[in-house]
C-alpha cells in the first residue's frame, strides 16, 4: 500500500498555490459550551493540527520543487556557455 502512495506523490509537482492553509478552529469562550462539546470541540482541533501538518509538508515539497527547477534552469544557463564579445 505504500507503492501507490508513492507513486501517486511522486506523478504530482507541487507548488506553492496547491497547498491551502487550514482553517483553525473558532475559539469556544462560553464554559458550558466548551464542557458539553468537549470532545467535538478536541476533536476539530486535532483535525487542524493534522491539517497543518500536511500544509506544510506540502509548502516542504513546493519549495524542494522550486529549489530543484531553479537547480535546472542554472544548468541550463551554464551549458549557453561565455558571451560571445560583441
Amino acid at each position: 500500500m505504500v507503492l501507490p502512495m508513492l507513486v501517486f506523490g511522486a506523478a504530482q509537482a507541487a507548488t506553492p498555490l496547491d497547498c491551502l492553509p487550514p482553517i483553525p478552529p473558532a475559539p469556544v469562550t462560553d464554559a458550558a459550551t466548551r464542557i458539553e462539546y468537549r470532545t467535538e470541540i478536541g476533536q476539530e482541533f486535532t483535525a487542524y493540527f493534522d491539517e497543518a501538518q500536511a500544509y506544510l509538508r506540502c509548502l516542504d515539497a513546493a519549495r524542494a520543487e522550486v529549489s530543484e527547477e531553479i537547480n535546472r534552469a542554472i544548468r541550463d544557463y551554464q551549458a549557453l556557455g561565455p558571451e560571445p564579445d560583441g
